[in-house]
């Protein structure tokens, strides 16, 4: 019975007929609720490597934390012999692309189970995801030492999807006991109320339009679940300079310490000394890391020096609230000049665009690659 049930909620939803993840029937099936224990376990198959191998996570449920990003969102799976095999995910926003709103597809958990030797039908998962999205630019992002998989994805086939180099991007765990020395005088940083909550808006609009890939924010909350006093502010003379929000996410997504080793090991068992001097305070193996995102960071005019003192006043905020705070950025944003001279732990990744036109005839816009702002916190 609960079979059937899930066989006509699922033809309900896309209006034809579908089985459910419980039947034995192999193929490609949207994904359901129920099928989130099978995709969790694909997609914790895979820890990044190196002495701190951290594992990126969807828990409880990755298929509810795909839809808690937006509503929209597909997951598509591949059952065989009644179990799932593969799976992936597409994450629709409204973006920001050459200054005009356009709809962004986030492709992700494109994934197989390592102990499955059979084909894979992606042209299939790639074709039904694209049909239901239905958006103008797709993008992914690969760890730049996965090798193989960016070959393989950059492969150009028939009827089959590929992908073209966007930028470098890389990532920063910070610790928030870390201090920058930044002159902060004659500057006025607050938490953002709704008092602030118009000029932000506009602030946001008006400063995210001419980066491809911020989101568009007609309202607070409007992407994901930030909020208004989830953003610090930065003013001089009154006026918004520069603003970014903590964003805690761990109610969506998570960062595991997978593994410790090497130096890595040996300094966690002095953890107190090393904080204090403003490195990252390593937690327990198999812990979630206990961190937030510093997230929509953007400055009125990209000046390298507004982010320096933006972060610097943040961090002196954050210090009794959370150990860590991680902001992504590409190599060509004044941001990265910032964070490179900052103690952190770090990772590269590939941002790529991910070219639908075999599957959908349509031809993507092109856009300036050295002017990309995209949101780790939405990756």
């Amino acid at each position: 019975m609960k079979h059937l049930n899930l066989c006509k909620k699922n033809s309900e939803r896309n209006n034809k007929p579908v089985l459910c993840p419980g039947c034995n029937n192999d193929g490609y099936y949207p994904a359901v609720k129920e099928d989130g224990d099978e995709i969790l376990k694909i997609m914790e198959e895979d820890a990044a490597p190196g002495d701190i191998s951290l594992l990126y996570t969807r828990r409880d449920n990755p298929y509810t934390s795909f839809l808690m990003e937006n509503k929209d969102s597909q997951v598509g799976v591949i059952r065989m012999n009644g179990r799932v095999v593969a799976t992936i995910g597409a994450i629709p926003r409204d973006m920001y692309i050459n200054g005009e709103r356009k709809r962004v597809c986030y492709v992700t958990n494109m994934k197989r189970l390592k102990s499955c030797d059979a084909p894979v039908n992606w042209h299939k998962m790639f074709a039904d995801m694209c049909r239901k999205v239905d958006c103008d630019v797709y993008y992914c992002s690969l760890i730049e030492d996965n090798t193989d998989v960016r070959r393989m994805l950059a492969k150009k086939r028939r009827f089959m999807p590929y992908t073209t180099p966007i930028c470098t991007y890389k990532t920063y765990i910070i610790s928030t006991k870390v201090r920058l020395g930044a002159d902060c005088k004659g500057y006025e940083f607050t938490k953002s109320g709704k008092a602030d909550e118009a000029d932000l808006l506009g602030f946001l609009k008006r400063c995210g339009r001419d980066r491809n890939f911020f989101p568009v924010f007609e309202r607070l909350p409007d992407v994901g679940d930030i909020k208004t006093e989830d953003f610090y502010i930065l003013k001089r003379n009154g006026v918004i300079i520069a603003a970014g929000a903590v964003w805690d996410r761990r109610n969506v997504k998570q960062y595991v310490l997978n593994r410790c080793k090497g130096i890595y090991a040996l300094l966690r068992c002095i953890n107190p000394v090393i904080s204090a001097l403003g490195y990252i305070k390593l937690p327990k193996d198999d812990t979630v890391v206990d961190l937030a995102f510093l997230s929509f960071l953007l400055s009125d005019d990209g000046d390298e020096e507004k982010y320096r003192i933006f972060i610097s006043l943040l961090l002196k905020e954050m210090s009794d609230k959370y150990p860590m705070l991680v902001i992504g950025t590409d190599i060509n944003n004044p941001k990265y000049r910032v964070l490179e001279k900052i103690r952190s732990i770090s990772f590269k990744t590939e941002i790529n665009e991910v070219i639908m036109t075999n599957i959908d005839s349509k031809t993507p816009p092109s856009f300036d690659h050295c002017n990309i702002e995209i949101e780790c916190a939405l990756l």
